[in-house]
């Protein structure tokens, strides 16, 4: 009886949800879409595709389209395009196929469509062109330029890669032999001991690096020298010691010059430091590195007391900057300058031929750029901070004409990124605009529809500009520093239309734009986070409205690519394209509050959002004290309180940020403030706030949620609620990662697209929201870096990377999943060349000795038995599948000749790996003596393996039978051995063994293992992986606290803290959440066809847990064509009686599947009254399932397993 009474609430549960979703009419039309968008403002498509879904009736079955007409009208209601009848019922993909679209037009489409039973409906849509060209120079822009401001943001404690130029002369007279040049002041970090983990609290002017000139060896035998002196960073800095020393070579300063002017640089990326003497344009190595330096990681002398490199929390920042001289030591400095270290290496600060300077001490005298030292019999030491220049504002006055207006357009890319204000308010609720492309091939611009916006008489419009993608801090190379640029630019176009048919433009130009960079937002990065100074803030209030005079602002600018871009020979902007971007942006999908504070050292508050997300805080303060610094900074985890981490415990956690600096500042008005920093964002759950007297309530404290995801398409919930939660961090990563790009991680200093990542979870993706665009957009990425011999790099855009086949592979995968869930056959199209150009690059990494591919270096990413893996196996399996997928898509496209091509290859490719890869007796998989790609120490020989070893990994199973790469008659015995991989206890990488039913694969293999188990009937072992608990697992860091899906199986656990990985640890990772695709196409049911994609018609088979641990599940999924909803509930575990609900939407069929042997003992439709037409329709080439094809509806079966 308790059985039944909980079944009877869970399926009125599901049916309840079913039909608070159906129409009530005879025939609806919903969901009308151009290029799978609603209502999309600024395409720049030539035939755009329409797609709509026909409504659901509770009191009917099989409804499907029988006819449809489309007519679409331009804004002067003339027809453009009429379809005419078709007798069809495909509802997606249909081209416009009439006139001309015009530019900048607004289009509506009508839709007509009958149903089977003679039922009509009607309904409207629009869509609106964009410029419809991708020449920057077309006329549509009407002459808007690129404007902005050429003097450079600038704030020193936030730069850590730079140059710092000067010339030193030493006075003869007075036979001086030291000067120093000082840089490092200072920093916020090192003056407070709560924030840096050395343990350091360094007073004003204590922390700091000196460069020492000496020329007291001279005129000896020995040389000149370049001492570094560290003083405040660690606490065994002793500033009275050299921390390193560098002779200089006789022939660049010796007895005879020594008394000249010497030139020098020095270049800083992320704490590593290489000293030049510079000798007119050439450059003088002084600090070379010794023979033995390690082949990978950052050059130079490594200044921070952390760690060496981009891995680790990044010191010193170029800080407050000055000078050092000793007693009765007297000497000249000039050229003194600051630059940024990537090409063009423009100045940042220069006093060249200013008649006052910043540094205001006694001893020095200034004039013209020469600082002084020559009266000075006491130490003289200045440090100062040369920031001034904040993030600029631009601004323009129009009027407007005293006539009707028709409509208002707003078309706007950026340099960077940008708000756009008009009359006061934002444009946009979008964040980031323009997003992130491949900016030297191609940049989006957005359209915006601003008709309601525009006030009558005078009007103001304006923009902020920030770094971005643009300039600044992006990727993990400190020399990808201003990767694209050094400053930001916006070009815009405001366009007025009256009703009397003439037209207005506000345009971006020199001459009608005014700028200024006193604005309160002082500086704004990705990667390093934002200073706020409110203080600023009354000085241009209403600088966006029309009442504001901008008297004391300068003329904007022109931004001239050659004296702002990074430029060189494979790198420019010859090819540049726009296109109009019209998928969502990123927006504020979500808002926390905080749960709970704990000042967790004095005067240091800790807020715990419960969450582990991607945005920024909104933090209220009603009783603020003017000048007063508040400092937030953001954390994945906390410290544990494990002996490890003696001193930190409660203290958030850094590490894993890396050279990222991740911190924001708030300088305090009087009274009121709210605190949301919109021109960064940052992965966290912990927000650190400091520079609070108390803690502020919990109320105060909220984080905004920013994604590209809005919504989700799709929904899963069982008796499991540790699957569940999975589920839920699956999604929360989704969330994060997918922010313009697909990312592998939203917090540290990476956020890049890595290839690999989106390789296993396309598919997922698919399934969790609507993104063919946000993929289409990457794909666009991939294809505009992939190198002239066709290698997608493993990261876009941007590039760099190393991870070879099966990161390559995305460009292959991607495309394809997109095709299969949404029907977009455009971007097989779109990227048929760039695929077929990847597999022939493919092909010519193939051995001509062994015919293995070698193409790497990565292999299945963090698996815990990596060490056992032939990397090789994987490139060649991924290959394989390439080919697979490639014949498809030739046959799709109607390239008969390629298709037999690729056809062929891919059977000379499978009897190769089955002949290298495979033991033909055993079937257990061999090893070829490649060894993965491994960091840390080396692996030992003991471990290692040759070749003619067995594999005999998961993975090595896994992946391969997925991909059907092992032979017909090898395939069944090779799944007994996956399974037995499985069944037994795995000795992992740090020589431990671990329990049976552990999952001991990485990032590629765990996308395949659960599919591959349930492709060859082994559901039972995939249910009992997927709900095992202890490590490694799925569960593992859930049981552990995980909201979102970690990097690592043990990112952090309970007994082992981080394990010593903090550096190389994300927490918020999507890679080994791929299993989500799994859960719906096998717990769920929920499976495409790939002869009629977009789930025209589909498969439902679910799959009831074989173990019982899982007594229920349920979900659905947003198609194309309406939501699919699946459910089952084991009735009677003894007797294996289950029963289930689906819902098949409107105008499709599903083919529902139930395994041989099983009854299917009750079957009711959408009133739940009896149907008898069960009707058994098995293909006979499958034997293991039983078939019968349904229309539209809701269905219920009660099944006798």
């Amino acid at each position: 009886m308790k059985i039944r009474l909980i079944l009877s609430s869970f399926l009125i549960c599901c049916i309840t949800q079913i039909q608070a979703q159906v129409d009530t009419g005879v025939l609806s039309l919903e969901g009308l879409k151009t290029e799978y968008l609603s209502e999309p403002l600024g395409i720049d498509v030539a035939s755009p595709r329409f797609s709509w879904q026909l409504g659901e009736d509770i009191s009917r079955r099989n409804i499907s389209q029988k006819k449809y007409r489309i007519t679409v009208f331009n804004e002067n209601q003339e027809l453009v395009w009429d379809s005419g009848i078709h007798d069809s019922s495909v509802a997606h993909g249909v081209y416009y196929q009439g006139a001309p679209l015009t530019p900048k037009t607004k289009y509506e489409w009508k839709l007509w469509v009958e149903d089977q039973q003679g039922y009509i409906a009607q309904r409207s849509s629009w869509f609106e062109t964009g410029i419809m060209s991708t020449s920057p120079d077309n006329e549509g822009w009407m002459n808007a330029e690129w404007i902005g401001s050429n003097e450079l943001v600038f704030n020193a404690q936030y730069l850590t890669v730079f140059k710092l130029d000067y010339a030193l002369q030493l006075d003869e007279k007075s036979q001086s032999t030291k000067a120093s040049i000082l840089f490092g002041g200072n920093d916020p970090r090192l003056l407070d001991i709560n924030k840096n983990i050395q343990g350091v609290e360094s007073e004003i002017d204590h922390s700091y690096i000196e460069v020492e000139l000496d020329l007291s060896s001279l005129p000896t035998t020995q040389n000149a020298q370049l001492h570094i002196y560290r003083q405040g960073y660690s606490k065994s800095d002793n500033g009275q010691q050299p921390f390193a020393s560098f002779d200089i070579p006789d022939a660049l300063i010796n007895g005879k010059n020594k008394y000249d002017s010497h030139q020098f640089e020095i270049h800083a990326v992320f704490g590593l430091i290489q000293l030049y003497y510079k000798e007119g344009d050439r450059l003088h190595l002084i600090n070379k590195p010794p023979a033995n330096a390690p082949r990978f990681g950052g050059r130079g002398l490594n200044l921070n007391p952390v760690g060496s490199g981009n891995n680790y929390i990044c010191f010193p920042a170029l800080g407050e900057v000055g000078f050092k001289m000793k007693p009765d030591q007297h000497a000249r400095f000039s050229k003194f300058e600051i630059r940024h270290l990537r090409a063009p290496s423009n100045s940042l600060f220069s006093e060249e031929g200013q008649s006052e300077s910043v540094f205001d001490t006694a001893g020095l005298s200034f004039e013209k750029g020469v600082y002084s030292f020559d009266h000075n019999s006491q130490e003289v030491f200045v440090l100062k901070d040369v920031s001034f220049r904040g993030t600029p504002y631009l601004r323009t006055d129009f009027s407007v004409e005293s006539k009707p207006i028709r409509k208002a357009r707003v078309y706007t890319t950026a340099q960077g990124v940008y708000e756009l204000y008009l009359n006061g308010k934002r444009v946009s609720e979008n964040y980031f605009e323009p997003g992130l492309t491949q900016y030297n091939k191609t940049l989006s611009y957005q359209t915006y529809d601003v008709t309601e916006m525009i006030e009558e008489n005078n009007n103001a419009f304006g923009a902020i500009l920030s770094e971005g993608w643009w300039s600044g801090n992006i990727t993990y190379e400190g020399e990808n520093w201003n990767y694209f640029g050094d400053r930001q630019a916006i070009k815009t176009l405001l366009q007025i239309t009256y009703e009397d048919g003439t037209e207005q433009y506000v345009s971006s130009t020199p001459d009608t734009w005014k700028y200024t960079h006193n604005g309160p937002v002082r500086y704004g990065s990705f990667f390093q986070g934002e200073v706020y100074d409110a203080t600023r803030e009354a000085e241009i209030a209403l600088w966006n409205t029309a009442m504001y005079d901008d008297y004391h602002w300068s003329a904007a600018e022109r931004i001239e690519p050659e004296h702002s871009f990074y430029l060189a020979e494979d790198f420019n902007y010859d090819t540049q394209q726009y296109i109009g971007k019209v998928d969502e942006g990123v927006r504020v999908v979500a808002t926390l509050e905080a749960k709970s504070v704990e000042e967790v050292r004095p005067g240091v508050f800790v807020y715990d959002m419960g969450q582990n997300m991607v945005g920024f805080p909104e933090i209220i303060i009603y009783e603020g004290e003017e000048g007063e610094k508040i400092t937030m900074r953001y954390a994945e985890v906390r410290y544990p309180e494990l002996e490890e981490y003696q001193g930190q415990e409660g203290m958030i956690m850094l590490e894993n940020l890396r050279a990222a600096l991740v911190q924001d500042e708030y300088i305090q008005k009087s009274g009121y403030q709210l605190i949301a920093p919109r021109f960064t964002f940052h992965g966290f759950r912990y927000l650190e706030i400091t520079g609070i007297d108390k803690a502020l309530p919990l109320e105060q404290v909220k984080a905004k949620v920013l994604s590209s995801v809005s919504e989700l398409s799709s929904e899963f919930v069982s008796s499991n609620k540790l699957v569940n939660r999975l589920w839920e961090n699956v999604t929360w990563s989704l969330r994060s990662n997918f922010l313009s790009i697909p990312t592998d991680t939203p917090a540290r200093n990476e956020r890049m697209g890595w290839s690999g990542d989106i390789n296993v979870f396309s598919r997922s993706a698919t399934y969790l929201a609507e993104i063919g665009p946000f993929l289409n957009r990457h794909m666009r990425a991939m294809r505009d870096i992939q190198s002239a011999e066709g290698r997608f790099t493993d990261v876009a855009p941007v590039g760099g990377g190393f991870g070879g086949t099966l990161w390559g592979s995305a460009g292959i995968v991607i495309p394809w999943e997109v095709y299969r869930q949404y029907g977009d056959i455009e971007i097989l199209k779109d990227n048929y060349s760039a695929m077929s150009a990847y597999l022939a690059f493919l092909d010519s990494k193939i051995d001509a000795d062994t015919g293995i591919i070698q193409e790497g270096p990565l292999g299945d990413w963090l698996s815990p038995e990596a060490y056992k893996n032939d990397p090789t196996l994987f490139w060649t399996t991924y290959y394989i599948y390439n080919l697979e997928v490639m014949q498809k898509i030739a046959a799709l496209l109607g390239h008969k000749e390629d298709e037999l091509m690729y056809a062929q290859k891919y059977q000379a490719q499978k009897a190769f790996f089955n002949s290298v890869y495979v033991d033909q007796n055993s079937v257990k998989t061999l090893h070829q003596g490649n060894q993965s790609l491994r960091f840390g120490p080396p692996l030992p020989d003991h471990l290692r393996k040759s070749k003619g070893d067995t594999i005999d990994t998961q993975a090595s199973y896994a992946i391969p039978l997925r991909f059907d790469a092992f032979h017909e008659n090898l395939k069944h015995i090779a799944a007994q051995n996956l399974v037995r991989s499985i069944e037994r206890s795995n000795i992992d990488e740090l020589e431990q063994a671990r329990p049976p039913y552990s999952l001991m694969t990485g990032f590629i293999g765990t996308a395949s293992i659960n599919q591959a188990l349930s492709k060859y009937g082994y559901h039972d072992v995939a249910y009992r992986l997927l709900q095992q608990e202890h490590y490694p697992s799925w569960l593992y860091p859930v049981i552990n606290g995980a909201t979102t899906i970690w990097e690592r199986l043990n990112s952090y656990t309970i007994e082992n803290g981080f394990g010593g990985n903090n550096a190389m640890n994300s927490f918020n990772h999507y890679s080994f959440g791929a299993v989500t695709a799994w859960m719906y196409e096998t717990i769920l049911g929920i499976k495409p066809e790939e002869e009629n994609p977009a789930f025209k018609s589909f498969v439902l088979q679910p799959v009831p847990d074989p173990t019982g641990q899982m007594l229920w599940a349920k979900g659905y999924f947003n198609t194309v064509y309406g939501q699919i909803v699946s459910a089952w509930q084991w009735v009677d575990e003894e007797k294996k009686l289950c029963e289930f609900i689906v819902k098949i939407p409107s105008n499709t069929e599903a083919k529902i599947r139930f395994p041989l042997g099983v009854s299917v003992e009750e079957f009711y439709d959408n009133k739940f009254e009896p149907v008898k037409d069960w009707q058994v329709s098995s293909d006979e080439s499958w034997q293991d399932w039983q078939e019968s094809t349904y229309g539209s509806g809701i269905y219920k079966f009660k099944v006798q397993y």
